[in-house]
């Protein structure tokens, strides 16, 4: 008989760096006690989270695999092979939902090809925190990932995301690189016309947190300092 395969659990990690008791559900918290192996985009910010989380285990015993951008497609076939042994293995983010602005849909996609079960965990997304704050349109929406950053280029994507949200009644969702906010932002109040709505949402799930909605032409008359600070940007018409 073949031997039976281990899941493989999708770990959302807390969004900054709170108590992971405020956003992360009881049941993430003792599921993760059981595991011996992850996949992590860094690990010393794993451990961290771990150990917060109440993981007691020593990590000279556990198996991290690093998921990140120097990643070799070689490397990554290799990943599964101890749910492939039968043990649960952890895909964890590195803030938030693990595969939403996220490399682990990598990981997900080749589970699915090799017949290995994945649970989804519940846990905080900063995209859908955000929306959920915004009073924008939830039921159509789109998460357009970061804007281009060369002027022309990004000031062309301002429009046509301006002109979807209108004409298609969509909420357009966007991040941005922290230390480049402000510029953002600037350019949102000087492309976009006076009766978009915008909303920043920053640091959210901390303590410092802020959530934002107002016109463009009202945000003209609002000082803001977003600089390196986490954020997700949503415009509505």
């Amino acid at each position: 008989m073949d031997k039976e395969y281990g899941k493989l659990y999708l770990i959302p990690a807390t969004i900054g760096n709170p108590d992971p008791g405020r956003t992360i559900p009881g049941y993430n918290l003792n599921t993760i006690k059981q595991i011996s192996s992850f996949i992590a985009e860094n690990i010393s910010t794993s451990r961290r989270f771990l150990r917060k989380s109440g993981y007691t285990k020593d990590f000279n015993e556990v198996s991290f695999y690093t998921l990140d951008k120097h990643t070799t497609a070689s490397e990554l076939e290799t990943y599964l092979q101890d749910c492939q042994n039968g043990e649960n293995m952890g895909l964890m983010s590195e803030s938030g939902i693990p595969c939403i602005a996220d490399p682990g849909s990598l990981i997900v996609s080749m589970a699915h090809r090799k017949g290995i079960q994945v649970v989804p965990l519940s846990g905080p997304s900063s995209l859908l925190l955000a929306l959920m704050a915004s009073g924008f349109n939830g039921q159509n929406f789109a998460f357009i990932g970061y804007l281009p950053v060369e002027a022309d280029h990004l000031v062309r994507k301002i429009r046509e995301i301006e002109k979807i949200a209108c004409t298609q009644d969509q909420t357009q969702i966007f991040i941005e690189a922290p230390y480049r906010n402000n510029r953002l932002a600037g350019f949102l109040l000087k492309e976009c016309k006076p009766s978009t709505l915008l909303c920043i949402a920053c640091e959210l799930s901390m303590d410092t947190e802020q959530v934002i909605s107002k016109s463009i032409n009202d945000w003209k008359t609002t000082k803001f300092d977003f600089n390196k600070k986490n954020c997700v940007f949503l415009i509505y018409h």
